[in-house]
């Protein structure tokens, strides 16, 4: 055979037999060389040189017992084979799907009987040089068994070679050692018993059981063996509720009893009211393996919204590999579980796989197992998808995919170790498309029947997986006694943790402060000094106002850093921008991590932070925070790809495994957060109630009224204020340079971590009002509520209470009407509410008659229902003497004007209402 002809791209050899189609049908149009090429071919004559395949060398001259176009017709077939065997593959264990074998018997209609016998170099090892009869039935076996295979599109020519290499030398079958094939057996039979006994004990309570996806078992513990053979530390595993129970008992080896303990609601309900259903629970432990390696596994809680703990999952894992100096992304990983609907139709799961490479986000690599149902609740995948695998859309992200058939244990073992080598060698993630079925319902008291009868049909006659495999491993020489030795174990096991459960009355219990957050505390958190002494602050403005000798500042930039110099010194009042950096310099300084990640956040959405300095002639970067002292903490600032929900998943897991750490998420606009609601909902705000996890992530999101529209107005206040309860988190509205520094250095020292909220300014960045002192920073201390200090206390009969940038227009025009019996108080922390605070504020004033709350935003938005249960409440109580009233814009389904004129007249409106001598 022609050497290099067996290398020859499917494009290359379908381009030869294409032309050679146009040579017969018409010899004239072609050019000289190629007529004078297929001629040489038609005499059999030994074949000439071939002339230039679009700019590719030559083949080589050859006499062949094999003619040439013969060669490139078995060649054609074999890259058919590479690149559609996955459709002629047996993949569906009921035998529904319909195999699709064209492409590869249009190839095969080339070749006769008579070429069978022919040898071909395959330049496969294992195979070599065979007759054509065994290349077809090798090349069969490796991609049209119970593997189908999706790396054909790969662009990187390397990693597509090597895993053709990696599973045609041995035709996607080596040979299982006897003892992996127990091994697996007895994963099996754990699996499928464990899900029996729970229905059997717990009649008709939900489990989201695994049936009939069993090899999900046995392939995660492959995963855990193959980690500790690789010298890995832990693994991060995100999955949602089907076989979560599952994986919790056979794979990350939570005590069965707890298990139990949880059907049984065996927990105090005055102290664990708000947990979560027992399928949505983590857990975290350690595995010898068989290498004698120990691996740390972590199975991360999640809620029933799917596929919302992906980009958890991964921050999880950034972090310990941060935090473990495993810059080379070998020592821990993530391992994603997904059903196949919600691959398909959750749009976070493209979200996080584009996170693969991002510098700021890549974890290298993850695993992602589809559990494959074929049906998704009720819904049929022709009625949820536009393509033929669920899978699909992880092509565009340049990633191998391997469907594997669920009931062939060996295949999926084989298909998982593949994956893992893979995505170790090439840090990328990895698709398993684990084609199964659901043998109940969507859960256990759920009719699949009413919806799919005929599905359902052939699932109550189909065997379950551990039967299949029994009986081929008995046909291969494993005696029935040694596997029932291992069911009887499995069954003893389950029954004596199950009598443990009843005897010795065992309850749920949940510490997650241990290991990293061993030194944190549930516990208030006391008065925090937060302030910077002088010496900080010459130190700190020195270090993030120089850029390196020879490194091209931008013009104005430099005249910012030079205003900070000022500012720092004291000869200019701080602004903002500076606030913040003092914050960070400060919390670096004391050796605390920083991590800032969201849309253009190196800059700053409106150009106040410019904490990455971009070299005007070589697009160098310099972050001079990092460049204050020796041996300081270090600030990561990363610009994020253009998603809040992946995004702010990404930061909530990192935060969890960095609580160190002072992890910040930024909003381009505050409008935008709303894109990561399910993430807000469903883990910052209730994430320690239900599971008992907490996070010291912090928010900032722009909000504030300046006539930019709908969208870039408000971050949604009155929704993280509704999320408001049992001291879950802080809420801020701040309006001074000193306030952001101070609240900021507080969350990064607080022992106690909470997630933070604040609203941060947009037009106060720059507003000739809103700035501070240096002796704010190296005197003061944050303040929740701040009093109006220009008041003559005995003149105020009129006290409005505001946040944010409203305060600076009430002032503004206060002073323009020369007003002096109304006094401005701003609430800084909206949640917690300071109550002694504010009232102690109101009784200052002796005069007060009028009470009122004034906001920018809609009367139905905005902090006002909630000001409004504060005062209530207190005031039923007889500790609050005043009734309070609003000022807001009308009520709208909106929250912003989009034109400036009607959102002039909306404020104009709105001033008149607050300072007006009688309001309306």
């Amino acid at each position: 055979m022609h050497s290099n002809l067996s290398a020859l791209g499917a494009d290359q050899a379908y381009f030869l037999e294409d032309l050679y189609n146009k040579y017969q049908s018409d010899p004239q149009s072609m050019t000289s060389d190629w007529r004078e090429f297929f001629q040489t071919l038609d005499a059999g004559s030994p074949s000439p040189a071939i002339p230039p395949l679009n700019g590719v060398a030559k083949l080589p001259n050859a006499g062949s017992r094999f003619s040439l176009l013969k060669e490139m017709g078995v060649q054609n077939l074999l890259n058919s084979y590479r690149s559609h065997g996955h459709l002629a593959a047996d993949l569906d264990p009921l035998g529904v799907a319909k195999q699709i074998r064209t492409a590869i018997e249009d190839r095969l209609s080339n070749l006769n009987s008579n070429d069978m016998n022919n040898e071909f170099d395959t330049e496969v090892p294992g195979l070599g040089v065979a007759k054509i009869k065994d290349v077809i039935q090798w090349f069969e076996k490796t991609y049209c068994s119970t593997i189908g295979v999706e790396v054909y599109y790969l662009r990187n020519m390397q990693e597509r070679t090597w895993l053709q290499y990696k599973m045609e030398m041995h035709a996607n079958s080596a040979p299982l050692k006897r003892a992996r094939q127990l091994r697996i057996y007895e994963k099996l039979y754990q699996a499928d018993y464990f899900e029996k006994f729970l229905g059997k004990k717990f009649v008709g309570k939900k489990r989201f059981s695994l049936e009939g996806g069993d090899a999900l078992i046995s392939m995660l513990d492959a995963a855990v063996e193959i980690a500790g053979e690789s010298n890995m530390n832990g693994i991060v595993i995100g999955m949602a509720h089907r076989g979560r129970l599952n994986v919790l008992e056979n794979i990350m080896e939570k005590p069965t009893e707890f298990i139990f303990a949880e059907f049984k609601e065996k927990a105090d309900i005055n102290t664990y009211d708000n947990a979560d259903v027992k399928y949505h629970l983590g857990y975290s432990s350690e595995r010898l393996t068989g290498s004698g390696k120990r691996v740390h596994l972590t199975l991360m809680f999640n809620p029933s919204h799917l596929e919302a703990v992906n980009p958890v999952c991964m921050g999880l894992v950034r972090a310990r590999q941060t935090l473990n100096n495993d810059t080379k992304r070998e020592k821990y990983a993530g391992i994603l579980i997904h059903g196949d609907a919600a691959f398909m139709g959750q749009g976070v799961v493209p979200e996080t796989l584009n996170l693969m490479n991002v510098e700021g986000y890549k974890t290298g690599g993850t695993l992602h197992i589809v559990i494959n149902n074929q049906i998704g609740f009720t819904t049929m995948p022709e009625e949820s998808r536009s393509t033929r695998y669920a899978t699909d859309l992880a092509k565009g992200f340049q990633v191998p995919i391997f469907h594997v058939n669920g009931d062939d244990p060996e295949a999926c073992d084989r298909v998982l170790a593949l994956a893992m080598e893979y995505k170790q060698r090439y840090q990328k993630d990895v698709v398993i498309d684990l084609i199964c079925y659901r043998r109940h319902g969507h859960n256990e008291t759920d009719e699949p029947s009413f919806t799919q009868p005929t599905m359902y049909d052939i699932i109550k006659q189909h065997p379950t997986p551990v039967e299949i495999y029994e009986k081929r491993l008995i046909e291969a020489g494993i005696s029935a006694q040694e596997l029932e030795a291992i069911r009887k174990k499995v069954n003893e096991d389950l029954e004596h943790s199950y009598a443990e459960t009843e005897e010795k009355n065992v309850t749920i219990n949940v510490d997650s402060m241990k290991g990293l957050w061993a030194n944190f505390s549930r516990s208030g958190c006391e008065e925090l000094a937060t302030n910077a002494t002088s010496d900080e602050v010459a130190r700190i403005a020195q270090g993030i106002t120089t850029a390196p000798a020879g490194f091209n500042v931008h013009r104005k930039i430099q005249n910012i850093l030079d205003h900070r110099k000022e500012m720092a010194a004291g000869k200019m009042p701080l602004d903002w921008g500076m606030g913040e950096a003092l914050a960070f310099g400060v919390i670096l300084n004391r050796g605390i991590n920083i991590r800032l990640s969201g849309q253009d956040v190196e800059r700053g959405t409106f150009a106040h932070r410019n904490s990455v300095l971009n070299d005007t002639a070589t697009a160098a970067k310099y972050t001079p925070l990092n460049h204050i002292r020796e041996g300081q903490a270090t600030i990561e600032i990363l610009n994020s790809p253009l998603s809040e929900y992946s995004v702010l998943g990404f930061e909530y897991g990192y935060s969890l495994s960095s609580p160190a750490s002072l992890t910040i998420w930024e909003a381009q606009f505050g409008d935008f957060a709303n894109g990561a609601q399910i993430i807000i909902d469903q883990f910052l705000s209730s994430g320690e109630v239900k599971w008992n996890r907490m996070t010291g992530l912090t928010l900032l999101l722009p909000h504030g009224y300046e006539g930019q529209g709908p969208e870039h107005s408000s971050a949604r206040l009155e929704r993280f204020l509704q999320l408001c309860a049992k001291d879950n988190m802080t809420v801020c509205n701040l309006t001074t340079p000193a306030q952001i520094y101070h609240v900021l250095v507080r969350q990064a020292l607080c022992k106690k971590k909470k997630p933070l909220v604040v609203m941060t300014p947009k037009s106060l960045l720059r507003h000739p009002e809103a700035i501070s002192a240096l002796s704010d920073i190296t005197d003061g201390a944050f303040q929740a509520v701040i009093d109006d200090k220009t008041a003559a206390k005995d003149k105020i009969t009129r006290v409005l209470l505001c946040a944010g940038k409203v305060y600076y227009d009430l002032a503004k025009e206060r002073s323009a009407r020369k007003i002096e019996h109304i006094a401005l108080v701003r609430v800084e922390q909206i949640y917690p509410f300071q109550y002694e605070k504010v009232g102690g504020i109101l009784e200052s004033y002796p005069n007060l008659k009028e009470l009122y709350w004034v906001q920018e935003e809609p009367k139905n938005m905005g902090a006002w229902f909630y000001i409004k249960d504060r005062f209530d409440e207190r005031l039923a109580q007889g500790r609050f003497q005043n009734t309070i009233q609003v000022v807001a814009r009308k009520t709208s389904p909106s929250p912003a004007a989009g034109l400036m004129k009607v959102h002039e007249r909306e404020q104009a409106e709105l001033m008149e209402r607050a300072l007006g001598a009688k309001l309306k």
